[in-house]
């Protein structure tokens, strides 16, 4: 496979990020570049392997296998019910694994999650990237090949992994921009009312725009700051670091543009910003010029983004219950996570959250958050 197929996978990864109808090309560049058929992006309960959804990003896969799998096979699948395998901590890692790792080809062959979820759909092997875990869900990119493919191996595996850091920092970006709006003429209000510092900038480092939470960020002294137009921060070793990540994110060579993090400790504060730098296609980013772009997000991990909720039950007239339930999904909680934080079972939060859509006129969950967003944009707090 050539380098300009690796630059293609990775602008699809990286404006993924900030365009949700992108995942399915991405994972589907992906499965590609390491000879898989098919893949999903899951993000399912390590407790029970419930989560499948048919919003999930999906490549050459029918959709509603996924609401099946939700629906009968999650708790029949023998994957869920061992432990990591041998060699392997038993705490969550972000690694690469293949169906065999975990247990042997003829056992899993025997199972009814194999006959009659994974053969039917022609899936003989499948590699399993980790991208994230939160709480108990975890995010996992499924590669599967064909009945009548070689399976994966070690080779595969480490392919795999040379593109898994991307897939790390995109999926994240994404999960922080709450990326489901198409990128069109509201690209510069979306970006304002993100409660993350967020800066986009030229190939040559120039700002060519920062919302309002980077702009008091670039304001503070000791941390992030503008030079000649250009980001930069006040310490030269920082600087020379986030120089090098932007550096590498706006190579006019597309084949070798890459993103980057760094933690960039600040005066005044006991925890350093947490700085991840993408590369994006102009193509994504309507309103800057053509060429290269960059989008840097910077975590303030001391910030609290909160909504009363007073404020909360009196813009939309949410109950205390319902309106505790939406600030739990702003925050960040799954709906079981949601449910176990309240102390409410997962019926009771299933019913909260579909009033909370009802009263709000919203359909999903990141729908709600975007919303909630500009709530904050308006200074309600």
């Amino acid at each position: 496979m050539s380098d300009h197929s690796d630059g293609k996978l990775l602008d699809l990864i990286y404006g993924a990020a900030v365009d949700s109808t992108l995942w399915s090309l991405a994972i589907e560049a992906y499965a590609d570049r390491v000879s898989g058929t098919s893949a999903w992006l899951s993000q399912l309960s390590v407790v029970d392997g419930s989560g499948g959804s048919l919003e999930d990003p999906v490549a050459r896969i029918d959709p509603n296998w996924g609401r099946r799998y939700a629906d009968h096979f999650a708790d029949r699948n023998p994957l869920h019910h061992v432990d990591d395998p041998p060699g392997y901590l038993r705490q969550w890692r972000p690694i690469v694994l293949t169906d065999e790792d975990w247990m042997p080809k003829s056992e899993l062959n025997r199972s009814e999650f194999y006959n009659d979820f994974l053969r039917p759909q022609d899936v003989g092997s499948t590699l399993m990237i980790r991208l994230a875990a939160r709480g108990s869900e975890i995010a996992v990119l499924n590669i599967n090949r064909s009945l009548r493919a070689e399976r994966f191996s070690g080779r595969d595996k480490r392919l795999a992994a040379r593109f898994q850091p991307h897939m790390i920092r995109a999926f994240g970006l994404a999960r922080k921009l709450n990326a489901t709006l198409r990128l069109s003429g509201e690209l510069a209000s979306v970006l304002d009312l993100s409660p993350y510092g967020l800066i986009l900038l030229d190939a040559t480092g120039r700002i060519r725009h920062a919302n309002r939470a980077a702009e008091a960020l670039l304001r503070e002294p000791g941390g992030l700051c503008a030079v000649g137009g250009r980001l930069g921060a006040w310490t030269s070793e920082a600087a020379r670091q986030l120089h090098g990540l932007i550096y590498e994110a706006a190579r006019s060579d597309g084949e070798y543009r890459t993103g980057g993090s760094m933690a960039l400790q600040t005066v005044g504060r006991q925890r350093p910003l947490s700085i991840t730098v993408a590369p994006l296609s102009s193509r994504r980013m309507l309103p800057l010029n053509d060429g290269p772009s960059v989008l840097v997000c910077v975590t303030d991990l001391e910030a609290g983004i909160t909504l009363p909720e007073q404020k909360l039950r009196g813009l939309f007239g949410l109950t205390g219950a319902e309106a505790r339930m939406a600030l739990a999904i702003f925050e960040g909680a799954a709906p079981r996570e949601a449910a176990a934080k309240l102390g409410i079972t997962a019926n009771t939060a299933k019913v909260h959250l579909t009033r909370v859509f009802e009263k709000t006129g919203v359909n999903r969950q990141a729908e709600l958050v975007t919303l909630m967003m500009r709530a904050v944009g308006l200074r309600l707090e």
